[in-house]
């Protein structure tokens, strides 16, 4: 039975640890610990992640209906993942499930202004066309790809796939798709909204660190709607010739896992509620704030409810 969604996201779900030390020396290049030292672990947390998870999670926070579409081990660690799609009704009916390997997994360590590393247990194997039901995701508005670990032959079928039935795209690629930037390029003039940060965007266009023809190199993409992230220094939105800058709202940072993909999710929720893609940059800094404020990628997201508040009480 095809069922009606809003948005479906495809790409990566995994299982997230974290742990928060005072003990942990960050001097902005190296975070680190003694050698052969013993430390305190001042706050933990397991949880779901993943851009795909995290973004689905997002999306039905919002008031959306979503899915997800993610290869997931058939492990203890999946508890997690259907754990927290089941408890924000997220529809987990298109998981993929990999007999043979585990559910991929993080430990990310975080320094006490929120600034983290990030230590990744890949499977051996990714999420495959063939292990998508294509039948069944027909009936959708968008579709929202985050990080498909590389493979732009399933991310050209993908768009492909949403051309033919009518279904928007948004596409928050990975470094592994953006490495491949001739390919990717050749793909993303066909996505309805592209989110990058600088040093994405700079990579993919290969670009000197904040060269001043950025903008212009973006808009030559002719991609209705870019958004460009850059940490504590705000965001961009570039639509219809335009740029417009957010600066990032004041928050005390506790982890800045999961900003990226609130942020995206969140921009793509105000164009699925009619709003401007200036209404829209406005919703994606307001989530990604909270998120941060937090530690995990999935506590601090917003409701509708909250987020309208937020917003019309600045």
């Amino acid at each position: 039975m095809i069922q009606n969604f809003d948005v479906i996201s495809i790409g990566s779900s995994t299982v997230d640890i974290f742990v928060k030390s005072k003990d942990f020396i960050y001097d902005k290049k190296l975070l680190s610990l003694k050698a052969s030292s013993k430390n305190e672990i001042d706050q933990s947390l397991f949880c779901s992640g993943g851009g795909a998870s995290n973004s689905a999670v997002a999306f039905s926070r919002l008031g959306l209906k979503s899915a997800c579409i993610s290869l997931i081990g058939n492990d203890s660690l999946s508890h997690y993942l259907y754990q927290d799609f089941q408890k924000n009704k997220v529809f987990d009916k298109f998981l993929a499930i990999d007999k043979k390997n585990d559910t991929d997994f993080s430990v990310i360590l975080v320094a006490p202004d929120g600034t983290r590393s990030i230590l990744t247990a890949r499977g051996y194997s990714s999420l495959r066309e063939k292990q998508i039901k294509w039948s069944q995701i027909k009936k959708v508005q968008w579709f929202y790809v985050s990080s498909l670990e590389g493979n732009i032959d399933l991310l050209e079928k993908i768009i492909g796939f949403a051309h033919e039935n009518q279904i928007k795209i948004a596409l928050n690629p990975g470094k592994r798709e953006i490495k491949q930037s001739k390919k990717l390029l050749s793909l993303i003039k066909l996505v309805d909204f592209l989110s990058l940060n600088q040093e994405e965007a700079e990579m993919l266009l290969d670009l000197s660190s904040h060269d001043d023809n950025l903008f212009n190199q973006i808009h030559t993409l002719k991609i209705p709607i870019v958004t460009i992230t850059n940490g504590r220094q705000g965001a961009y939105a570039l639509f219809d010739k335009k740029h417009y800058f957010s600066p990032s709202a004041q928050t005390n940072p506790v982890d800045e896992t999961g900003a990226g993909d609130s942020f995206g999710a969140a921009f793509v929720s105000a164009l699925i509620y009619k709003k401007s893609p200036q209404e829209a940059l406005y919703w994606a800094i307001t989530n990604s704030a909270s998120v941060v404020s937090r530690l995990g990628s999935k506590d601090g997201l917003l409701t509708l409810k909250q987020i309208n508040s937020f917003i019309y009480k600045s």
